[in-house]
Protein backbone atom coordinates (compact mmCIF):
# COMPACT_ATOMS: atom_id res chain seq x y z
CA UNK A 1 0.00 0.00 0.00
CA UNK A 2 1.29 3.36 -0.88
CA UNK A 3 1.12 6.48 1.31
CA UNK A 4 0.87 9.97 -0.24
CA UNK A 5 2.89 12.29 0.69
CA UNK A 6 0.01 14.67 2.46
CA UNK A 7 -1.10 11.52 4.63
CA UNK A 8 2.77 10.98 5.53
CA UNK A 9 3.51 14.42 6.27
CA UNK A 10 0.60 14.40 8.80
CA UNK A 11 1.58 11.73 10.69
CA UNK A 12 5.03 12.89 11.06
CA UNK A 13 3.76 16.51 12.13
CA UNK A 14 1.28 14.08 14.40
CA UNK A 15 4.98 12.21 15.68
CA UNK A 16 6.66 15.28 16.45
CA UNK A 17 3.91 16.98 18.04
CA UNK A 18 3.23 13.16 20.33
CA UNK A 19 7.16 13.67 20.49
CA UNK A 20 7.77 17.29 21.98
CA UNK A 21 4.56 16.25 24.51
CA UNK A 22 6.61 13.46 25.73
CA UNK A 23 9.75 15.88 26.37
CA UNK A 24 8.16 18.62 27.73
CA UNK A 25 5.58 17.35 30.21
CA UNK A 26 8.28 15.63 32.28
CA UNK A 27 10.31 18.89 32.15
CA UNK A 28 7.15 20.63 33.59
CA UNK A 29 6.13 18.19 36.00
CA UNK A 30 9.84 19.04 37.55
CA UNK A 31 9.80 22.43 37.58
CA UNK A 32 6.29 22.15 39.26
CA UNK A 33 8.06 19.56 41.75
CA UNK A 34 10.99 22.15 42.35
CA UNK A 35 8.68 25.43 42.89
CA UNK A 36 6.98 23.29 45.65
CA UNK A 37 10.53 22.24 47.29
CA UNK A 38 11.62 25.90 47.34
CA UNK A 39 8.22 27.41 48.78
CA UNK A 40 9.08 25.05 51.30
CA UNK A 41 12.81 25.48 52.06
CA UNK A 42 11.60 29.09 52.46
CA UNK A 43 9.21 28.53 54.58
CA UNK A 44 11.33 26.37 56.72
CA UNK A 45 14.06 28.88 56.65
CA UNK A 46 11.71 31.51 57.73
CA UNK A 47 10.41 29.45 60.29
CA UNK A 48 13.77 29.36 61.76
CA UNK A 49 14.23 32.90 61.21
CA UNK A 50 11.28 33.76 63.43
CA UNK A 51 12.31 31.13 65.94
CA UNK A 52 15.75 33.02 66.98
CA UNK A 53 14.56 36.58 66.48
CA UNK A 54 12.14 35.54 69.47
CA UNK A 55 14.63 33.45 71.32
CA UNK A 56 16.96 36.96 71.05
CA UNK A 57 14.44 39.15 72.54
CA UNK A 58 13.89 36.54 75.56
CA UNK A 59 17.26 36.20 76.31
CA UNK A 60 17.67 39.71 75.80
CA UNK A 61 14.74 40.61 78.33
CA UNK A 62 15.67 37.80 81.26
CA UNK A 63 19.47 39.60 80.93
CA UNK A 64 17.63 43.21 81.23
CA UNK A 65 15.50 41.94 84.40
CA UNK A 66 18.64 40.56 85.83
CA UNK A 67 20.52 44.04 85.54
CA UNK A 68 17.62 45.78 86.82
CA UNK A 69 17.51 43.59 89.94
CA UNK A 70 21.14 44.32 90.58
CA UNK A 71 19.90 47.97 89.86
CA UNK A 72 16.78 48.02 92.34
CA UNK A 73 18.83 45.61 95.00
CA UNK A 74 16.70 42.71 94.30
CA UNK A 75 19.27 40.22 94.34
CA UNK A 76 20.53 38.65 98.06
CA UNK A 77 24.76 38.66 96.27
CA UNK A 78 26.18 40.94 93.75
CA UNK A 79 28.29 39.09 92.45
CA UNK A 80 26.58 36.10 92.17
CA UNK A 81 24.01 37.71 90.33
CA UNK A 82 26.55 39.55 88.37
CA UNK A 83 27.80 36.76 87.48
CA UNK A 84 24.99 35.42 85.57
CA UNK A 85 24.63 38.72 84.18
CA UNK A 86 27.77 38.81 82.27
CA UNK A 87 27.09 35.09 81.18
CA UNK A 88 23.73 36.21 80.19
CA UNK A 89 24.70 38.93 77.76
CA UNK A 90 27.19 36.69 75.98
CA UNK A 91 24.13 33.97 75.12
CA UNK A 92 22.09 37.14 73.44
CA UNK A 93 25.19 38.22 71.82
CA UNK A 94 25.58 34.15 70.45
CA UNK A 95 21.74 34.38 70.06
CA UNK A 96 22.51 37.81 67.58
CA UNK A 97 24.58 35.89 65.30
CA UNK A 98 22.42 33.25 65.28
CA UNK A 99 19.55 35.42 63.88
CA UNK A 100 22.17 37.09 61.04
CA UNK A 101 22.86 33.56 60.27
CA UNK A 102 19.54 32.62 59.92
CA UNK A 103 18.55 35.75 58.00
CA UNK A 104 21.85 34.91 55.67
CA UNK A 105 20.28 31.53 54.63
CA UNK A 106 16.80 32.84 54.84
CA UNK A 107 18.06 34.76 52.45
CA UNK A 108 19.57 32.36 49.87
CA UNK A 109 16.72 29.93 49.81
CA UNK A 110 14.22 33.48 48.88
CA UNK A 111 16.98 34.19 46.30
CA UNK A 112 16.32 30.19 44.76
CA UNK A 113 12.56 30.83 45.13
CA UNK A 114 11.96 33.65 43.46
CA UNK A 115 14.42 32.87 40.69
CA UNK A 116 12.63 30.19 40.15
CA UNK A 117 9.60 31.68 39.98
CA UNK A 118 10.65 34.05 37.66
CA UNK A 119 11.78 31.27 35.49
CA UNK A 120 9.03 29.47 34.93
CA UNK A 121 7.04 31.92 34.02
CA UNK A 122 7.89 31.71 30.31
CA UNK A 123 6.26 27.86 30.98
CA UNK A 124 2.51 29.61 31.03
CA UNK A 125 1.27 30.08 27.58
CA UNK A 126 -1.58 32.02 28.66
CA UNK A 127 -0.53 35.55 28.75
CA UNK A 128 -3.58 36.79 31.29
CA UNK A 129 -2.61 33.90 33.28
CA UNK A 130 1.13 34.17 32.85
CA UNK A 131 0.43 38.10 34.17
CA UNK A 132 -1.40 37.00 37.07
CA UNK A 133 1.58 35.18 38.34
CA UNK A 134 4.10 37.86 37.44
CA UNK A 135 1.85 39.93 39.14
CA UNK A 136 2.05 37.54 42.58
CA UNK A 137 5.18 37.40 42.43
CA UNK A 138 5.96 41.09 42.47
CA UNK A 139 3.33 41.40 45.55
CA UNK A 140 5.40 38.30 47.05
CA UNK A 141 8.85 39.61 46.60
CA UNK A 142 7.79 43.09 47.75
CA UNK A 143 5.91 41.52 51.29
CA UNK A 144 9.54 39.61 51.39
CA UNK A 145 11.30 42.37 51.46
CA UNK A 146 8.90 44.28 54.19
CA UNK A 147 10.69 41.27 56.06
CA UNK A 148 14.22 42.35 55.31
CA UNK A 149 13.36 46.19 56.09
CA UNK A 150 11.59 45.51 59.33
CA UNK A 151 14.49 43.16 60.65
CA UNK A 152 16.95 46.17 59.36
CA UNK A 153 15.68 48.52 61.79
CA UNK A 154 15.21 46.29 64.76
CA UNK A 155 18.81 45.28 64.34
CA UNK A 156 19.70 48.87 63.81
CA UNK A 157 18.01 49.59 67.51
CA UNK A 158 18.96 45.96 69.07
CA UNK A 159 22.96 46.95 68.86
CA UNK A 160 23.06 50.23 70.35
CA UNK A 161 21.08 48.84 73.24
CA UNK A 162 22.93 45.67 73.66
CA UNK A 163 26.49 47.71 73.68
CA UNK A 164 24.86 50.46 76.57
CA UNK A 165 23.83 47.23 78.03
CA UNK A 166 27.23 46.01 78.35
CA UNK A 167 28.79 49.09 78.66
CA UNK A 168 26.76 49.55 82.05
CA UNK A 169 27.62 45.81 83.24
CA UNK A 170 31.04 46.53 82.22
CA UNK A 171 30.83 49.45 84.48
CA UNK A 172 30.29 46.96 87.12
CA UNK A 173 32.96 44.57 86.67
CA UNK A 174 35.02 46.46 89.32
CA UNK A 175 33.11 48.04 91.16
CA UNK A 176 29.63 46.60 92.73
CA UNK A 177 29.12 48.33 96.00
CA UNK A 178 26.00 50.59 96.56
CA UNK A 179 27.18 53.67 95.37
CA UNK A 180 28.36 52.59 92.29
CA UNK A 181 25.29 51.18 91.67
CA UNK A 182 23.20 54.05 92.64
CA UNK A 183 25.31 55.85 90.21
CA UNK A 184 23.93 54.44 87.03
CA UNK A 185 20.21 55.08 88.08
CA UNK A 186 19.92 57.54 85.18
CA UNK A 187 21.55 55.74 82.65
CA UNK A 188 19.36 52.87 83.48
CA UNK A 189 16.49 54.00 83.53
CA UNK A 190 17.79 55.51 79.79
CA UNK A 191 18.71 51.30 78.98
CA UNK A 192 15.30 50.54 80.25
CA UNK A 193 13.10 52.76 77.63
CA UNK A 194 15.68 51.90 75.04
CA UNK A 195 15.19 48.09 75.85
CA UNK A 196 11.03 48.61 75.89
CA UNK A 197 11.71 50.60 72.11
CA UNK A 198 13.63 47.51 71.04
CA UNK A 199 11.21 44.78 72.04
CA UNK A 200 8.36 46.29 70.01
CA UNK A 201 10.13 47.02 67.25
CA UNK A 202 11.40 43.06 67.39
CA UNK A 203 8.26 42.16 67.88
CA UNK A 204 6.99 43.92 64.85
CA UNK A 205 9.90 41.95 62.69
CA UNK A 206 8.15 38.75 64.22
CA UNK A 207 4.40 39.22 63.29
CA UNK A 208 5.88 40.66 59.47
CA UNK A 209 7.71 37.55 59.19
CA UNK A 210 5.30 35.41 60.19
CA UNK A 211 2.38 36.58 58.33
CA UNK A 212 4.84 36.68 55.04
CA UNK A 213 5.21 32.87 56.08
CA UNK A 214 1.54 32.67 56.26
CA UNK A 215 0.93 33.90 52.69
CA UNK A 216 3.06 31.52 50.71
CA UNK A 217 2.28 28.51 52.85
CA UNK A 218 0.23 25.86 50.62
Amino acid sequence: MRINSTDLTWRVSAFLVMLALLITAPAVVVAQSSGHKQTDKLINKSNDTIAAIRSTKMQAEETLAGYNAIIEGKVPDNRKAYKKLSNDIRKVDNQANKVRANIDAMQMAADTYFSDWKNNLAAISDPDLRAKSEKRLNETMANYEGILKAAEKAGAEFKPFLTSLNDQVTFLGHDLNPSAIADLKDEAAELNAQGKKVFKAVDGTIETASKYTSSIKP
